[in-house]
């Protein structure tokens, strides 16, 4: 199955926020700040990196406002790491390199609150091929194609994020292998001009980068659940609350996932 989702989450709560399993209330309707909390562990070196602030009155600017101060920890194993803030509101470490099957856990404290979570890295599943088919390239939206071989026997679930000259596209993908166990899947996934200036239209030379993330089903049903919040489905529905993995009552997730790219140039 698969999902395309077409908001930016930058814009939702500032940062990207990933997550699931404690439904919490975001709505219109909510003007006390609360705390949002994004982190992420991959099975690349070096990315550790945890996110905290707080939600903005829905007339503020939707720039990242980090909070100081708290204390973040990541435990593997019986082995807990404290990340030191970087800058304001982000805390990171580069000597942490996920490893997939391991299960992380998160802890939060700050202003005297605690926000935890776990996610468990799913095994890699390769990225084969990206690449635009004769025909696939428009100015205003261009189809890159990717290849991979889904595992058998194991429940996956995959997240496609999309960059056009390493600038984040608003939308991304969301699949599962509820229809393609154990096949080689070719996806399409569509770039295009988000604005309404041809200065903007795609071009030969362009990059286009697709990120394929193996996620748990606790991140999937985050972001499926935050495409429903947002009236992603069509029987017009208002917002209803999107599903979190943090316990404490904070916003946002902690996702460890594996990480692959690949990089197409328009011809």
């Amino acid at each position: 199955m698969k999902k395309v989702i077409k908001f930016s989450l930058l814009g939702m709560f500032s940062i990207l926020i990933w997550s699931c399993q404690k439904i919490i209330d975001i709505g219109p309707k909510e003007n006390k700040p609360t705390y949002v909390v994004e982190g992420r562990i991959t099975n690349e070196p070096g990315v550790c990196k945890v996110f905290v602030s707080k939600t903005k009155d829905l007339n503020d600017n939707n720039q990242f406002e980090g909070m100081s101060g708290a204390v973040v920890k990541i435990e593997n194993n019986g082995t807990s790491t404290v990340l030191p803030e970087t800058s304001k509101g982000v805390y990171e470490v580069s000597t942490i390199q996920g490893m997939p099957g391991q299960t992380y856990h998160l802890n939060v404290q700050v202003e005297g609150q605690t926000f935890t979570a776990s996610s468990t890295m799913p095994e890699l599943v390769p990225l084969i091929d990206a690449y635009i088919k004769s025909g696939d390239f428009d100015p205003q939206s261009t189809i890159v194609t990717v290849r991979y071989k889904d595992t058998p026997n194991v429940k996956n679930y995959y997240w496609f994020r999309k960059y056009i000259n390493d600038k984040n596209q608003k939308g991304y993908d969301l699949l599962n292998d509820d229809f393609t166990p154990g096949t080689e899947v070719s996806e399409r996934l569509s770039f295009v001009n988000e604005t309404n200036d041809k200065v903007n239209d795609l071009k030969r030379g362009d990059h286009l980068r697709v990120e394929m993330s193996c996620i748990d089903a606790s991140v999937y049903t985050y972001l499926n659940s935050l495409y429903g919040a947002y009236g992603g489905g069509n029987n017009g529905a208002a917002p209803a609350n999107p599903i979190t993995n943090l316990s404490g009552g904070a916003l946002g997730f902690f996702s460890a996932h594996t990480l692959q790219s690949k990089t197409v140039t328009i011809p």
